[in-house]
């Protein structure tokens, strides 16, 4: 992109300017300045490659011309202050792109474009970088040789002084040049007077000239295909780029010389802020084209994959077929094991039968030769044997209940081993001697490897853009911090800037606040011992995790003054609507009481109503301020508005009591009794708050009014007591 450079100033005589002193400077002529009755000679001035007169259609279509030398003693004659701007200035940058008549032509059409738009007169002179000769210690001191530390300018400095009028041009007799002796144009009119006429603010002007220069050198670019300007600030662009401020003719030669200068010091800071956002930029670009190439394998990868699924498909049906052969050849097994398992239930039933049959045998024997002890031996033989049958008869049942719960688990198994044969026809278990299942295994831990080095690549590259970040926000903030009273940081309330012109600089109240935090950590806005880079970096390490966390307020009004604002003038305006009902309350009070007192009486009157007034006043105040409801800022504003109102009512006291005795006697003993009551009362209420000052205002009231009681009543000159 093209870089985008317009400026413009205006040449006054306050300045100690000349209009025939700059116009010969700038074109390297020779004039006649009539008014100061001297010749400015520029004629050996270097790098002018050319001068023209640009007159607007409505002059050209007369015939009209003028030549330097009339037209700026004929702008000056138009001026009757001293202090009156008597020309302007636009200075542009001509793309070094362009050929020479190309960039001549580029500057002339858009001067007859300010002039047809502003109805003025435009003097544009065309200079070139003029560059010396090496510096050379054996060579004798020359200007056209550089000096040791110094340095040549850019060679692609080309660039156009357009000089206009502030006056609109009229034709006198015979054709001659003059300008209307009682009104400028519009563009030189204060902004209150534009607003008045329903123009738009000198600022926004400006930024409309600057789109019209940039629309008429878009259209000589576009036909050369070379890069377009843009008009739009970084921010509005969507850049992540600071502009650097502007130098200055001496900052700018001393620089060349060797000299670092505060403006330089500045603008190597912002140039090296933007050369590491360009960068980190780049290092994005190219991890994101990395990613696309990964990305663009890995879907070609997947393609390959997906082409060999057919193949797969099939043999995982072949296999998932064969598991259900086999599920159907153990249904056979099955039934005969559930059979046998119903027959040996049936055995164990008739064992148990048969052991109750032997008990009921043994009973009714051992009843039946209870009185034959001859056969005792033998019925205990027969016993003896009838328990081991017992014994056996037990141990047959133990076996078959064992036998009947191998049956049962081994039933449980061929179901389970059913199931997985289910599960496996649709994914066969792969055999570990199959060099197909050894590759998928060595492939999956291959991706699993691949997935954890990726995670930890991008962490870690997370964490480094993490950081940068950090650091390059820590440096955005000391330089916003140290540069708070610099015209691009802050409001530039004596230009005429406000709010509405830059609502994105400090206002005087955040620019206190910053004031306050900056010496309240001991970080000064220079220092003499480190250059302006050592110290920004120096102050940028004090931003860290601890001071951020508890100064988290200061870091979104160094971020966003504008959002600060908008925030506070929300939080206030609860104060401010209460403070506009109390005063109306106060009002009328005010009002009611001036019968009571005896009338108006005038200024005396008024300040004592004031002073009465004041006590309702304050204890709203007061009851506002102790109400934790209410915002912290706005209860802070009450509390500021307490003091002031406290201040003014003991500056009202000492000139009420000052001047009470003056008044008519029918009101003077009113205002008298009212004063003195509330000065007691407002004395003991508020007496512990006053400074010293303030008490010093009531005492000197209360001896101004005792000193007119005794002189009311001392006897006049010429009586003796």
């Amino acid at each position: 992109m093209t870089m985008v450079h317009i400026a413009t100033k205006a040449i006054s005589r306050k300045a100690g300017q000349s209009a025939v002193a700059c116009a010969a400077y700038r074109a390297g002529d020779i004039l006649d300045d009539t008014k100061y009755g001297k010749t400015h000679d520029y004629g050996k001035k270097s790098g002018v490659m050319s001068s023209d007169i640009v007159l607007p259609f409505s002059l050209k279509a007369l015939g009209v011309s003028v030549d330097r030398e009339t037209l700026w003693n004929t702008a000056e004659a138009a001026e009757t202050r001293s202090d009156s701007r008597v020309a302007r200035e636009w200075l542009i940058n001509l793309p070094y792109e362009l050929s020479e008549s190309e960039r001549h032509q580029l500057a002339i059409d858009f001067a007859q474009k300010i002039c047809d738009d502003m109805d003025v007169i435009a003097d544009v002179c065309i200079h070139r970088p003029v560059m010396k000769l090496p510096f050379d210690p054996n060579a004798e001191p020359s200007s056209k040789r550089l000096r040791e530390g110094e340095e040549n300018p850019d060679p692609r400095n080309f660039h156009a002084h357009i000089m206009v009028t502030t006056r609109a041009p009229t034709i006198g007799p015979n054709k001659t040049l003059a300008f209307d002796p009682k009104l400028k144009v519009p563009f030189e009119w204060s902004n209150k007077k534009r607003k008045a006429h329903d123009l738009p603010s000198s600022m926004q002007e400006i930024k409309r000239i600057r789109e019209l220069w940039v629309n008429t050198a878009n259209k000589v670019l576009a036909e050369y295909n070379l890069p377009l300007m843009d008009a739009r600030s970084y921010k509005d662009q969507g850049l992540d780029q600071q502009p650097t401020i502007k130098m200055g003719v001496k900052a700018t030669a001393m620089e060349r010389r060797g000299i670092m200068t505060e403006k330089g010091d500045i603008n190597r800071a912002i140039k090296t802020r933007n050369n590491l956002v360009a960068e980190n930029h780049i290092r994005q670009e190219a991890d994101n084209e990395r990613r696309i190439s990964a990305l663009r394998k890995g879907l070609a990868w997947a393609t390959e994959k997906n082409a060999r699924l057919p193949g797969r498909i099939g043999g995982t049906k072949q296999r998932a077929d064969f598991a259900k052969h086999l599920s159907g050849s153990s249904k056979p097994l099955i039934t005969y094991c559930t059979g046998q398992s119903h027959r040996t239930a049936a055995r164990v039933d008739d064992t148990k039968r048969c052991v109750e049959d032997a008990k009921s045998g043994i009973a009714w024997a051992a009843k039946r030769c209870e009185n034959l002890p001859k056969r005792c031996d033998d019925t205990k033989q027969r016993i003896n044997g009838t328990a081991q049958a017992n014994d056996k008869l037990t141990q047959r049942i133990d076996d078959a209940k064992q036998a009947i719960e191998g049956i049962t688990e081994a039933i449980r198994k061929s179901d389970i081993e059913i199931n997985k044969a289910t599960e496996r026809s649709a994914k066969p278990n792969p055999s570990p001697f199959d060099d197909n299942a050894r590759r998928t295994r060595a492939a999956r831990l291959d991706r699993q490897q691949r997935q954890v080095d990726r995670d930890t690549r991008a962490n870690r590259h997370k964490d480094e853009r993490i950081f940068e970040y950090a650091e390059r926000m820590k440096l955005h903030l000391a330089m916003r911090l140290i540069q708070r009273h610099h015209n691009s940081m802050a409001i530039s309330w004596a230009q005429g800037e406000t709010i509405e012109d830059a609502p994105d600089k400090f206002d005087k109240r955040q620019v206190a606040i910053l004031s306050e935090f900056a010496k309240r950590l001991g970080i000064e806005d220079k220092d003499k011992a480190l250059g302006f880079r050592d110290h920004l970096q120096q102050v940028g390490k004090r931003f860290d995790y601890t001071l951020v966390e508890n100064n988290k307020s200061i870091i979104k009004l160094l971020r966003d003054p504008k959002a600060e604002r908008e925030r506070y003038l929300a939080l206030i305006k609860h104060f401010e609507d209460f403070r506009d009902d109390i005063d109306q309350k106060r009002a009328t009070f005010k009002t009611s009481i001036i019968n009571k007192l005896g009338g108006s009486a005038g200024d005396v009157g008024r300040l004592t109503r004031d002073v009465v007034s004041s006590f309702n006043y304050t204890e709203w105040l007061t009851d506002y301020i102790d109400n934790d409801n209410h915002p912290a800022e706005a209860r802070k504003c009450a509390k500021e508005h307490l003091a002031d109102t406290l201040d003014k009512t003991c500056q009202q006291f000492k000139l009420a009591l000052r001047d009470v005795n003056s008044l008519p006697t029918t009101q003077r003993k009113t205002y008298s009794e009212a004063l003195k009551a509330t000065l007691e009362t407002f004395t003991e209420q508020y007496g512990k708050d006053l400074s010293e000052s303030q008490h010093r205002a009531l005492q000197g009231g209360l001896e101004s009014y005792q000193h007119q009681v005794n002189k009311a009543h001392s006897p006049s000159r010429g009586f003796s007591p």
